[in-house]
């Protein structure tokens, strides 16, 4: 299984973002999973507070969509959404993972 993605396409329309990994596995990641995903302190930091005080997760916008994806090096994307986030990079390995 290897962990650098061949081709990634934004489907903005499908609101969906297409992978097909080097060993030829292909992957599709809804942006509103993606964007829930988010590794970035802030989100992390949200979503733990959230979970403290016994409550509900941030939602974001089922109708949120990808509108630029930006190359790390080879590490992976930061990919940046329609609200304004921006902040989190997204490693290739997990997204694998979020299969």
């Amino acid at each position: 299984m290897s962990s650098y993605p061949r081709e990634i396409v934004n489907n903005q329309q499908g609101r969906v973002l297409d992978i097909i990994w080097a060993d030829g596995s292909p992957q599709q990641l809804p942006h509103a999973f993606l964007r829930a995903q988010c590794k970035c302190t802030v989100c992390q930091s949200n979503r733990l507070l959230a979970e403290a005080m016994q409550v509900a997760p941030p939602e974001h916008a089922a109708d949120v969509r990808i509108d630029d994806i930006r190359q790390i090096g080879v590490y992976g994307v930061q990919l940046v959404f329609s609200d304004g986030h921006e902040r989190g990079i997204y490693p290739w390995p997990y997204l694998r993972e979020l299969a």
